[in-house]
């Protein structure tokens, strides 16, 4: 398995996340992983940075085509809050940040 603290590293992953499953196949230059907030984590309001609760998910897909000269494909599950101000919406993941090469594939 390969060593996940590298690949969090890579993507800027806060304590928020956890990589709960890591395949490398070295043949085929491919990597998937599979991550997911922590449970216990607390996130803010993605438009106002305002207090928000967790009120579901959503799953997610996104690919980079060289990184580390392999393909690379993230599965993610995202969590949704709930603001008093903002309404709902989808907190922003660290792999999406600008200059980011990774595209959504949903």
């Amino acid at each position: 398995m390969p060593d996940k603290s590298l690949y969090s590293s890579i993507l800027g992953l806060s304590s928020q996340w956890r990589i709960s499953n890591a395949v490398l196949d070295s043949k085929a230059r491919h990597l998937r992983l599979e991550i997911a907030a922590s449970s216990c984590a607390e996130f803010c309001c993605p438009v106002c940075g305002g207090a928000a609760v967790r009120v579901g998910a959503n799953k997610g897909c996104w690919q980079h085509d060289d990184l580390l000269n392999m393909r690379f494909h993230i599965s993610a599950v995202i969590p949704v809050t709930l603001c008093k101000t903002c309404g709902t919406n989808r907190i922003s993941v660290p792999w999406e940040r600008a200059g980011s090469c990774f595209r959504c594939m949903e």
